[in-house]
């Protein structure tokens, strides 16, 4: 049709296509014709149309309080991404309000806390792109995502370039951030880098406090050769500036004895002659103090003689008071020398093979001499101290440091009362045995220190350990006795209750199938979800004792929580697997057809199990990377969108008044 009815349309000199024609331009356009009626437009136009469409309303916008208040909420219930989503999606894109600091040092300080490197150095690029000044906070957050970092090493990568990022800009750190400077490196392994950063502070003249010794102390942790020689050495140059130790000091003291060791003989030998050596020095300057206040005490005498004529009798009997009050001191030491009457007064105490120095706030009570060497007293014996020689055992660690009873002594001659992770902490260094224990939570209840769940769970894994498992279920129902004597409702919420760490120790103790699924069951009526850790922890009772329907209920139980296997599941299940498949060569030639056929049945199960499980390890970063995910059952967390204030456009009206 549409052919015929071109053929009928008359030729006219419009219609004709004269060939090389010049009045024409671009023919070849005609031979393509577009197949679609669709007009092409480029993202980036799209994007600034939309940009342009949508202005947000004023009403719409939130005051930075109020945006802070919003993210606050995110982190208190875990939910990064969504407080994240906040700052990048709502205020940047949606209400288009411009941030300040505050609110990206929340957020930085938020992923340093679960250790999320990367986005925290991120927001601080984006920060400084958008002219925000970096404040302190702001740095000492920055270091606390180098200490959390999954990776040591990258941590420590950061780390170090933070710290040239700041000298190049010529920032100033501050206390706090020198603190957390010495934390960062000591921890991400650098601890040469963390003593230099205290001697930078030293010469540019900061007092030097027990909050940057613990920093320091934290650092000596991650030393496990030589921490505890290093921490030794802190302890002692902090006695040595007149610092007094907090409670937070002795528990890191104790951390260090736990998790470090002293090193080889010539590394103790050299801790000896380092700690002599201060000893000394710290002698010679107290005999200069005293001659000097001596010096000071004559002067006084000549011009009170001088200016109120005193008699001099009257001097005499003040004289023969000393005299008598010293002669009193010496029948309880022959060699007793006080030191002058300054306000900071020191007591040197001088025998045969010891030295002592003696502040005037240490506890002058305490006059009982130790029988034990105690390298962090200042009452320091130098013959005790040159019979150190082997340190091996966590006893023996803690021996050199006083001993439990030592040790409190120590706390309680310098003022320092212990808390819960005092004795939390002190757990795995006694000796190995119910007497001890007992004997340990007597002395809380002397000291009104009330026991928490985490002394229970460490003193559940202690006894574990030594393979007492009737003791640790001991303890369980200790614990659940308290829980029913509690016979009013605000001392039941306040009562001491099982936690995940709990049945994480008490799994040590389920040797066989029966009791790991009484612990198993039992988690689920208190609504606590087992995790792969515990599995393990079960898991391996059946692959020693060789209990294959142990082994498979464990297997199920990953299966059904739909759980991710970790290197500990499957370092037991790879050596059970060896296992059986030695002990299918050589039952060849015997008649053992049960045990060959359960290893059969299992090595079967063990292939399609791992096919139905994910083996491959997740990255630590990816939870933070996705929104939370919704449960089926509702989750008790309330966001509270907070109050929009409508501003009113007032004119002013001049006032006149009436005629």
């Amino acid at each position: 049709m549409d052919e015929n009815r071109l053929k009928q349309v008359p030729k006219t000199e419009a219609n004709l296509k004269f060939i090389e024609d010049p009045d024409t331009f671009g023919t070849l356009s005609t031979k393509f014709k577009s197949t679609s009626n669709d007009v092409l437009e480029d993202e980036g136009d799209i994007k600034e149309q939309e940009f342009l469409e949508k202005v947000p309303l004023p009403s719409q916008k939130l005051t930075i309080k109020q945006y802070a208040d919003l993210i606050k909420q995110y982190i208190k219930h875990k939910r990064l991404k969504e407080a994240i989503d906040i700052l990048e999606v709502r205020m940047l894109k949606e209400d288009r309000v411009k941030p300040e600091n505050y609110i990206y040092n929340i957020l930085i300080g938020a992923c340093a806390d679960v250790g999320y490197t990367k986005k925290a150095f991120k927001l601080f690029n984006d920060m400084k792109r958008r002219a925000l000044k970096p404040t302190g906070d702001t740095y000492t957050c920055l270091f606390e995502a180098c200490i959390n970092s999954p990776w040591p090493l990258d941590g420590l990568k950061n780390a170090k370039h933070l710290r040239e990022l700041m000298i190049e800009k010529g920032v100033e750190p501050n206390i706090t951030n020198y603190n957390v400077m010495i934390k960062a490196f000591g921890r991400c392994g650098d601890l040469p880098m963390a003593f230099k950063i205290v001697d930078e502070m030293m010469s540019k003249k900061i007092k030097i406090r027990v909050h940057t010794f613990n920093h320091l102390l934290h650092a000596c942790i991650n030393d496990k050769e030589h921490g505890l020689r290093h921490a030794l050495l802190v302890w002692r140059k902090m006695l040595s500036m007149r610092e007094k130790p907090n409670v937070y000091t002795f528990n890191l003291m104790l951390k260090c004895v736990k998790d470090c060791n002293l090193g080889s003989k010539d590394d103790i030998k050299t801790l000896i002659e380092a700690i002599q050596e201060q000893v000394m020095i710290d002698l010679s300057r107290v005999n200069r103090i005293q001659i000097e206040s001596n010096k000071n005490v004559k002067c006084i005498e000549n011009s009170i003689l001088e200016n109120q004529k005193i008699e001099k009798n009257s001097i005499a009997q003040t004289c023969d008071e000393s005299i008598d009050n010293h002669e009193e001191v010496d029948s309880e030491d022959q060699n007793f020398v006080p030191s002058g009457g300054t306000s900071k007064e020191i007591t040197i105490l001088k025998n045969q093979n010891s030295i002592t120095l003696l502040p005037k706030e240490y506890n002058k009570t305490q006059s009982e001499k130790r029988t034990v060497p105690n390298l962090l007293s200042k009452f320091l014996q130098l013959n005790q101290v040159l019979s150190l020689q082997e340190v091996e055992t966590l006893q023996e660690k803690f021996a050199i440091v006083g001993g439990q009873e030592d040790f409190l002594k120590e706390m309680e001659a310098l003022s320092v009362k212990p808390d819960v992770k005092t004795f939390t902490q002190m757990l795995p260094l006694i000796d190995e045995s119910r007497e001890c224990e007992i004997q340990i939570i007597e002395k809380m209840k002397s000291l009104n220190v009330k026991p928490d769940i985490d002394f229970y769970n460490m003193l559940i894994k202690k006894r574990c350990l030594r393979m007492d498992y009737d003791g640790a279920f001991l303890i369980k129902e200790l614990i659940e006795n308290e829980v029913k004597n509690c016979k009013k409702s605000y001392q039941r919420r306040k009562a001491i209750k099982s936690n995940i760490l709990t049945y994480g120790v008490l799994a040590m103790a389920c040797k066989t199938k029966e009791n790991a699924e009484k612990l198993i069951n039992e988690m689920k009526e208190k609504q606590l979800k087992i995790n792969i850790e515990i599995l393990g922890t079960l898991l391996r009772h059946g692959t020693v004792q060789l209990k294959f329907s142990y082994v498979l209920y464990i297997m199920d139980i990953v299966k059904q929580e739909n759980l991710r296997p970790n290197e500990v599941i499957l370092k037991h299940l790879e050596a059970f697997h060896d296992k059986c498949v030695n002990i299918l060569r050589k039952n060849e030639t015997s008649t053992n057809e049960s045990l060959s056929r359960a290893c059969k049945s299992f090595l079967s199960k063990y292939k399609t199990w791992l096919k139905d499980v994910h083996i491959e390890e997740e990255h630590p970063w990816k939870q933070f990377m996705e929104p939370h995910p919704e449960t089926v059952q509702r989750e008790n967390i309330e966001i509270k969108e907070p109050k929009k204030f409508y501003k009113r456009n007032r004119q002013f009206i001049r006032y006149a008044p009436r005629v």
